[in-house]
């Protein structure tokens, strides 16, 4: 894709308006995105090859020393942008149809879903294919155990664990242990 149709995107995704989401320009970015995946994906599946150059182009940013697992899924992949020694488990996927920024030292276990995507309320627009967007972020060295769900426009606080099965619906403030569905602070890190 070129970089006049990623910024066209960004201007009807990012900006938290609902938007008609079978456009056909979005509808390219995200076949693009999911066939980049897949031969990511069938690298890693059938050839044991992680090759994150594959995936560095269509990245806002890749850091360095990333580890990303099988069956990995980004919707767009230009919203999204992963800092230095981060490792993403089997089975996550970032429906990034807004900003999402993965900073430094991260964990991110299996099956989790990250999710910057809303659609419409008014049953008569979701009907119509209607979304906004919400922008999410999580903090440097944060650790989400395996099948934590992030909600849209949620930031997880720096060096926060949340752990397995959580779906965090709003924001987490840093050094603290949260679970629950909604996610909340158990307790707070020792220093």
């Amino acid at each position: 894709m070129d970089d006049e149709l990623i910024e066209r995107i960004k201007a009807i995704t990012n900006n938290g308006e609902l938007y008609y989401d079978y456009n056909d320009d979005i509808d390219l970015a995200r076949k693009t995105s999911f066939e980049i995946c897949r031969d990511y994906n069938n690298g890693i599946l059938h050839r044991n090859k992680y090759d994150l150059k594959k995936l560095k182009k269509l990245f806002a940013y890749l850091g360095e020393n990333v580890r990303i697992e099988a069956n990995f899924l980004t919707e767009f992949g230009f919203n999204l942008s992963i800092g230095n020694n981060v490792t993403i488990l089997q089975d996550v996927s970032f429906i990034d149809c807004a900003r999402l920024i993965i900073e430094d030292n991260v964990i991110i276990g299996p099956h989790c879903g990250i999710y910057t995507s809303n659609h419409a309320q008014e049953p008569e627009l979701r009907k119509q294919h209607y979304c906004y967007e919400q922008p999410i972020k999580i903090r440097e060295n944060v650790c989400l155990g395996g099948g934590v769900l992030l909600c849209p426009g949620v930031t997880i606080g720096k060096n926060t664990m949340v752990l397995p099965g959580s779906v965090v619906v709003n924001d987490l403030p840093a050094n603290v242990v949260a679970a629950g569905n909604p996610c909340q602070k158990i307790r707070a890190l020792a220093d």
